[in-house]
């Protein structure tokens, strides 16, 4: 008997995967050079969002092409603390929260299909 429950194909999981990253990274640009709520970044602060956000969406990319779940956990753990920051923001860029969500997401929906670590 069927339970009723139809895995999502590996392909749309992944096309879901690499928009969050693409989002992810454009809210960068945006947070870089459109922010209204600060003149701009000094050097210390492009570094560490370019670590805590660019970095991780990066490597989860990498992980949807190399199709390991353990390079989506660790983008999802890396990203995790810049991200929920984010995600208590008035703005646009609770939106990082939100990607980082999908990084998850996607993990465990690797996981369900049977994707190796």
């Amino acid at each position: 008997m069927s339970s009723g429950y139809t895995k999502p194909s590996l392909g749309l999981i992944k096309r879901i995967g690499y928009a969050a990253s693409v989002v992810t990274v454009g809210l960068w640009a945006v947070l870089l050079w459109f922010n209204p709520y600060f003149n701009g970044l000094d050097r210390i602060s492009f570094l560490i969002t370019f670590i805590m956000l660019v970095l991780p969406a990066v490597l989860f990319s990498m992980g949807l092409v190399l199709s390991r779940s353990l390079i989506l956990l660790i983008s999802f753990i890396w990203s995790f603390p810049y991200s929920m920051y984010m995600l208590l923001t008035p703005s646009i860029f609770k939106l990082f929260g939100v990607t980082c969500f999908i990084y998850l997401l996607c993990f465990v929906l690797f996981r369900v299909n049977k994707i190796k670590y």
